[in-house]
């Protein structure tokens, strides 16, 4: 994407065949025989690997990570592989990677992506509800790939370094994410945000259903149905409605001042994205 403006497909190919041609650009190459040119299909894993040291070749919605991961930020001139859900093949073809990293269970088969370069789909959202364990273990696994165990060594006990003070005294909290100016994503049992919190010693209020991703939508009807609570909502959130809409300001969370504006931090993020929680939960 370029001054705003999608690029087209022809373009994208080229762009893509010309950055397959350049040399020393990717991973690392600590060990012969690891892959150095690494597609990173979901942005846990994206964020993963920059954590680690270790460049992507490409990313998928690259441009857009920037403003909802926002850090590791990505090392410049990473390409945009498509959507997350749906690749761009051909650009992919073009970019001739060693190895594609993919989110278990989600987006396009890797069947598909198999008949471009070795897949390796890692599960960190399933039906186990455990995220936080599994981006854990996607850390060892990229690692291991890479070459990089000390640097996965150093970044698990970055994660255990920012969960370890508990946040004392607080009441407990809704955690929730505008999908529009009527409906909010609160997450919940099997979403990383409520692991992160849970080992914080916050109490999440929020136990009804969650998806197979952590989170249940509702109405803000629903926020007020738990008048005790305060609010923890990540950016971004819609301007015009925090600051004109009666239902908003009749939240009773509003009305005490219980609510929390965090910066924009990955929701469906990797072990990264959980340090990054785990900050923000102390200025909330």
């Amino acid at each position: 994407m370029t001054a705003g403006r999608p690029l087209s497909r022809r373009q994208l190919v080229a762009g893509a065949s010309a950055l397959a041609m350049m040399t020393g650009r990717g991973a690392s190459a600590e060990a012969p025989g690891r892959p150095e040119r690494i597609v990173a299909l979901d942005w846990a894993l994206a964020e993963t690997l920059v954590a680690l040291g270790v460049a992507p070749l490409a990313v998928a919605e690259a441009p857009l990570y920037a403003k909802r991961v926002v850090v590791p930020a990505l090392p410049p001139g990473t390409a945009d592989a498509g959507l997350r859900s749906w690749p761009n093949l051909e650009a992919l073809r073009a970019l001739r990677p060693d190895l594609v990293v993919a989110l278990e269970g989600y987006g396009i088969a890797p069947a598909r992506l198999e008949t471009i370069a070795p897949v390796r789909a890692l599960p960190i959202y399933t039906a186990a509800r455990r995220p936080l364990a599994l981006a854990r273990e996607a850390v060892t696994a990229l690692a291991g790939l890479c070459g990089r165990e000390a640097a996965g060594r150093r970044l698990l006990a970055g994660l255990d370094a920012a969960l370890a003070p508990p946040i004392p005294g607080q009441r407990p909290v809704l955690i929730v994410k505008f999908a529009d100016e009527r409906v909010v994503d609160i997450y919940g049992r099997g979403s990383l945000f409520d692991d992160v919190a849970r080992a914080r010693g916050l109490e999440n209020a929020w136990r009804g259903p969650t998806n197979i991703w952590g989170f249940a939508s509702a109405g803000l009807e629903e926020l007020a149905r738990h008048p005790e609570t305060r609010l923890l909502v990540i950016e971004p959130a819609p301007a015009r409605l925090l600051h004109q809409s009666a239902i908003w300001q009749a939240l009773p969370q509003q009305r005490a001042g219980r609510v929390g504006l965090l910066p924009p931090a990955w929701v469906f993020g990797g072990v990264p994205s959980a340090i990054r929680f785990a900050r923000l939960l102390e200025a909330a």
